[in-house]
């Protein structure tokens, strides 16, 4: 008795070694810290700029997104490229600092928008990208008039060619991009800073009204700045926010559609007779919304239902912490869908990350037994992400985050030596993840509180 004790006591402590070291070695392998520094107190600013981006040029011996010696040459020729401009304004410097990071072309590998533009000034409007167009959807008391107008030109460009000449700012693909170009639109600093606009303190604003063009400058203000939050997903449904603030906005909140009125929740679900729509908008546990065991739930009232449609939203999905909460659901639908259930997958352009994840997994698992729908998603389905050590520059504060696995959901990802190690084991090959039909959201369908993917499943047979 004591031998067989000895024995299984020997054993779990070799399991516990072997856990041990494959846990050191995870670690060590994708949690890759920002070095410390030791510069001296700047004397001025173009002290503190060329401190900044020496400190800048370390990051690509830590971030394994500039995977090729053309990315790592061309993020140090940009580096002497900003140092020969010194000193420049902070919101110039930003931009300089964004066209490094971009070099990656990894659409993680960016400075994020939202917090870029706490950095720098904003205008009191706030805009969204509609499939006719680009539109104002909140504004503070002085601005309401413009409230639903299409914007015609910013700084005397158009909003479209702004967008193609930002490129050079934003690593990854052009979705992602117009989805945060709003962030950058609302404040003349930044504007100004890349060369469109006269002023850093105010921009021209042309927008349509009655088939003709108006124009106004707006000047940038302090004034609440920050009520309506950083991401622009947010600002169609702003009401627990603006509440109580001169921000007006542009929808009623008690005319919302279904896929706004709970964008804020990590997850949630209603029937529409006899279809189910299911909204995850975050790879995520809450407290009050444990993921996994919500999904298991929704199974058990799926089953016990008359159910014909079943859409899984995942338009404003950018990510979380755990992209594996959602497949034993979609698991579920696929059976369902042998059962002569119609699925929808909706993904948009604020599909990102995890949420990337989860509807290649849709698309994977479903075959050709879902229909997808919505725009194209945030990133490609080959990335670098994970690990995500923050690493910020000494003095303008600066930061973009290091990133260490290479994701590979197109083909699956087999290589130890570049793969996250988890994915190495349940990677697929989802192939791509093509739409059916492109059913971007219509600002008239907004405006009747309706919702142009869901209009579309509804009469779609």
């Amino acid at each position: 008795m004591r031998k067989v004790f000895r024995i299984i006591l020997w054993g779990l402590l070799a399991a516990f070694l072997v856990f041990l070291i494959l846990g050191f070695s995870f670690y060590k392998r994708f949690v890759v810290l920002a070095p410390e520094h030791n510069f001296s107190t700047p004397i001025d600013q173009k002290e503190a700029q060329i401190q900044d981006l020496e400190y800048l040029s370390k990051f690509i011996d830590l971030d394994r997104s500039f995977d090729t010696d053309e990315k790592r040459n061309a993020f140090q020729l940009q580096i002497q490229k900003s140092k020969k401009l010194l000193p420049v304004s902070s919101a110039e410097f930003e931009m300089e600092v964004s066209k490094a990071f971009a070099i990656a072309d990894n659409g993680h590998t960016n400075v994020p928008s939202g917090s870029r533009a706490r950095r720098h000034n904003s205008i009191p409007i706030r805009f969204h990208w509609f499939k006719e167009g680009l539109f104002t959807i909140l504004a503070q008391e002085e601005y309401e008039y413009l409230l639903g107008k299409r914007i015609e030109k910013i700084g005397g460009k158009k909003p479209m060619d702004i967008l193609r000449l930002l490129d050079d700012y934003h690593g990854g693909l052009a979705s992602d991009l117009k989805s945060q170009s709003p962030l950058i639109f609302m404040s003349p600093e930044i504007m100004h800073a890349i060369g469109f606009g006269s002023s850093p303190d105010s921009i021209l604003l042309e927008f349509e009204v009655k088939g003709k063009v108006d124009s106004t400058w707006v000047q940038a203000s302090e004034s609440g700045k920050d009520i309506p939050g950083y991401w622009p997903g947010y600002w169609l449904n702003p009401f627990q926010k603006i509440e109580g603030s001169s921000w007006k906005s542009l929808s009623n909140d008690s005319l919302l559609a279904i896929p706004l009125r709970n964008v804020r929740e990590n997850i949630h679900h209603e029937w529409i007779g006899n279809l189910v729509y299911v909204q995850i908008n975050e790879n995520s546990n809450t407290d009050e919304k444990p993921l996994k065991s919500y999904l298991k739930k929704l199974g058990q009232e799926i089953s016990a239902k008359n159910c014909k449609k079943a859409v899984l939203d995942l338009r404003f999905n950018t990510g979380g912490n755990n992209y594996h909460l959602p497949w034993p659901f979609i698991r579920f639908l696929k059976e369902k869908s042998d059962e002569g259930i119609q699925v929808y997958v909706i993904t948009g352009k604020t599909t990102f990350s995890a949420g990337i994840i989860t509807a290649a997994y849709a698309k994977y698992v479903l075959e050709d037994n879902a229909f997808f729908l919505g725009e194209p998603p945030g990133d490609r389905l080959r990335f670098w992400a994970d690990g995500g050590a923050a690493f910020t520059l000494p003095n303008s504060k600066i930061t973009s985050y290091i990133w260490t696995a290479y994701n590979d959901w197109e083909n699956g990802c087999r290589d130890f030596s570049k793969c996250f190690w988890i994915a190495v084991f349940d990677s697929f090959p989802a192939g791509n993840l093509e739409l059916n039909i492109e059913t971007p959201l219509s600002i008239n369908d907004f405006l009747r509180g309706e919702d142009s993917s869901l209009n579309f499943i509804l009469s779609h047979r």
